[in-house]
Parts: C-alpha cells; sequence; structure tokens
C-alpha cells in the first residue's frame, strides 16, 4: 500500500517547493504589512523593503524552479477523487496562481527599476535599473503589482480552503498527495 500512496502522491521535490513557496508568498506579503511600522525614509522601512524584495527574488527563482521540475519530473495522476468539473476547475486555478506567482514579482521588479532604483538579493547581488526612470508609469506598475499580489493571496487562500474541504469534509486524497506524513490525519 506505501508504494501505492507514494505513486499518487508528487514528489518530494514537488512538496517540497509547494511548501516553500507558501512561506515564501506569506513573507513577501507580510512584509508589507510590517513596513508601516517604520516611518518613511529610516533605515529599519528602507531594511524591510529589501528583504521585501529580496524574499521576492527568491520567490521568483523558487517558482521557475517548480516550473522546470514540473516539466521534467514525474507527476501523479489526477486524484480518482475528482470529477471532471473539479479537475479543470483545480487545473486553472494551478495555472492561475503559476501566473500570478511570476508576474507579481516580475512586475514588482519593473516598478523598481522605473523608479530609477536597482535591486538587491540580500546585499549580496545588486542589479542597476536598465531602464530610465519614469516615475508615472512606475506607479501604474505599483498599482498592477499590489493588485495582482491581492489576487495572488485571495487564489491562494481559495485554493488552500479547497484543499481542507478536500481533506476535512470529503475525506480524500487531494491534500495528502502534498503533505509530508505518509499517514491519513
Amino acid at each position: 500500500m506505501r508504494d501505492l500512496v507514494a505513486q499518487n502522491r508528487y514528489t518530494m521535490m514537488m512538496r517540497s517547493l509547494h511548501w516553500l513557496t507558501v512561506a515564501l508568498v506569506l513573507t513577501v506579503y507580510g512584509l508589507t504589512y510590517v513596513v508601516d511600522l517604520f516611518a518613511r525614509g529610516t533605515p529599519e522601512r528602507g531594511a524591510v523593503w529589501g528583504l521585501h524584495i529580496s524574499f521576492g527574488l527568491v520567490l521568483l527563482v523558487v517558482v521557475l524552479w517548480r516550473l522546470v521540475v514540473r516539466a521534467v519530473g514525474p507527476l501523479p495522476a489526477p486524484s480518482a477523487a475528482l470529477s471532471r468539473l473539479m479537475y479543470i476547475a483545480s487545473h486553472a486555478v494551478h495555472m492561475i496562481l503559476y501566473v500570478l506567482l511570476i508576474a507579481t514579482p516580475v512586475l514588482g521588479i519593473t516598478m523598481t527599476f522605473l523608479r530609477g532604483q536597482s535591486i538587491s538579493l540580500f546585499g549580496l547581488l545588486t542589479i542597476a535599473s536598465p531602464f530610465t526612470p519614469d516615475r508615472d508609469f512606475a506607479r501604474q506598475v505599483l498599482w498592477v503589482h499590489e493588485n495582482s499580489a491581492n489576487l495572488l493571496m485571495i487564489v491562494a487562500a481559495l485554493h488552500a480552503l479547497a484543499a481542507l474541504y478536500h481533506h476535512f469534509v470529503r475525506k480524500d486524497d487531494v491534500l495528502q498527495r502534498m503533505l509530508f506524513g505518509m499517514g491519513r490525519r
């Protein structure tokens, strides 16, 4: 039975990347609220924005790596618990999540560059802006970036609620396939 369960689960790499993505999304989004604890122009506020950008860059790399692993690695067959309609909805939500997981950090990078600022990865690597500063366009990109992030959180929350519904109400294997433990609840 253990082999059958393992074959119906995502690989350890996919599960690890999934939960790392969750942690990074929560961290990056959470930092946008932490920044409000500090006054504009203070080094502390700048440090929090630096962390927001750095973790956003890490998120982008992790998501791109997830797509590579997904493309080349084995994937389990769709859960037998899903109807055709549920499978289509699940697939659509995953595609929306991937688009938002890539678009949101790319928009953030673009907006930072449009402000004429460089981006830094935890102070280890700095990339200067390749763009001529355009503050008006940067504000428009910021608006899209913020709304993309909010939409990402909404879709991710619905995704999580659907997984919990499958686990606790339907009592099927949908969530179990992405968990680390082998047992059921």
